[in-house]
């Protein structure tokens, strides 16, 4: 069955092509169409010494954004299947055939994810994907006001956590991330683009996901699918995420939205931390004996400490994850550390606090 793998390029040639050597290691027969937006000659000759022949390329006006790219490569393909993949990505062994074994095997679903993991060791887990809702978009707001409401996110998230981290099946979600996404071609509506053209970057993924929805159709992450997607939390991204969430807020929900009113008006108030952290030990924190099962570390941007990367261990002692606060880049990082099983009592968490950069 044909697949099409989409990759956006933005002087990142040398990046790109790792990626493009990764798909093509995990299933050989797969396209690849990698659109170029770095409107450099240069950068547009290296892609042609660097990529393989079999590589369509295809040479953006300008820095067109990454939803249009998308759109634009899909000019190129008639693929039935269309599975993106960002820069940072490496496919696993098996990851593009498990996807599309999902897709092929229930009807229902119109795009499909790996799991992903921040590190080469697939030690860090990255987090599910989450459906921005106004009524989400509120009660965020509250936790950052009001410890009680805090907590009761934690749990809610806690429980939606344990059953995406423990899957062994595709695992149905509210929301799938375009960094490594397959996609049914026939599950885009005929008079309408892969992805809106009014997002520049991020958000597009998540209006896909929400239209699909609407047309009934499921989403699912699929846990034999296995990839290494090296997020790194880099300063220019805050501006675009909140532009793509403004279009995507105007989009899908009206202005006199009630949960969406109460949100604005709560965003202005002050706020504190929601949790009491502490600098992590330098030597290391003793596992709790009680903690039978193991245990979860959890780092985030945010003092919600939501959404995380996570590692679950069994070891004795934790030590501080030096190589995984790098990818924070010079911003804060919070951390949970908690117990690996469900029984044991939520409430016994311990929080931590980094200040990532020159004077780390």
């Amino acid at each position: 069955m044909k697949v099409c793998a989409v990759l956006v390029n933005y002087h990142g040639a040398r990046e790109i092509t790792q990626a493009v050597h990764s798909i093509l290691a995990d299933r050989q027969n797969t396209d690849i169409v990698v659109v170029d937006n770095s409107d450099d000659a240069l950068e547009w000759e290296q892609l042609r010494r660097l990529l393989p022949p079999s590589v369509c390329r295809v040479r953006a006006p300008g820095n067109i954004g990454f939803g249009r790219g998308c759109n634009l490569a899909l000019e190129h393909t008639d693929a039935p299947f269309v599975f993106l993949v960002n820069p940072d990505v490496r496919l696993l062994p098996g990851c593009t055939e498990a996807l599309l074994d999902a897709l092929l095997t229930d009807l229902t679903l119109g795009a499909v994810s790996p799991r992903q993991f921040l590190d080469e060791a697939c030690h860090w887990q990255l987090p599910s994907s989450w459906l921005p809702t106004a009524l989400r978009a509120w009660a965020t707001e509250r936790a950052m006001r009001e410890p009680s409401v805090a907590v009761r996110l934690r749990k809610a998230k806690d429980a939606e956590n344990r059953r995406f981290w423990r899957a062994t099946q595709p695992i149905h979600q509210r929301a799938l991330s375009g960094g490594a996404m397959m996609i049914r071609r026939s599950a885009i509506r005929p008079d309408e683009s892969m992805f809106d053209p009014r997002y520049f970057m991020y958000f597009e993924d998540t209006d896909l996901c929400m239209r699909l929805r609407r047309q009934g159709l499921s989403l699912a992450m699929v846990p034999a699918a296995r990839a290494v997607h090296a997020w790194r939390n880099q300063p220019h991204k805050a501006a675009l995420m909140s532009g793509g969430s403004q279009v995507y807020f105007d989009k899908f929900y009206p202005s006199d939205d009630p949960w969406l009113s109460k949100c604005r008006a709560m965003a202005n108030a002050p706020h504190r931390a929601p949790y009491a952290f502490r600098k992590f030990p330098p030597f290391g924190i003793p596992r709790p004996s009680h903690w039978t099962e193991g245990w979860i570390l959890e780092l985030s941007p945010s003092p919600l400490v939501e959404p995380s990367v996570s590692m679950t261990g069994r070891d004795a002692h934790i030590y501080e994850p030096v190589n995984v606060l790098a990818h924070f880049e010079s911003f804060p990082v919070f951390g949970r550390l908690h117990s690996n099983s469900a029984s044991d009592d939520l409430d016994e968490s311990h929080f931590f606090h980094w200040n990532v950069g020159p004077d780390q």
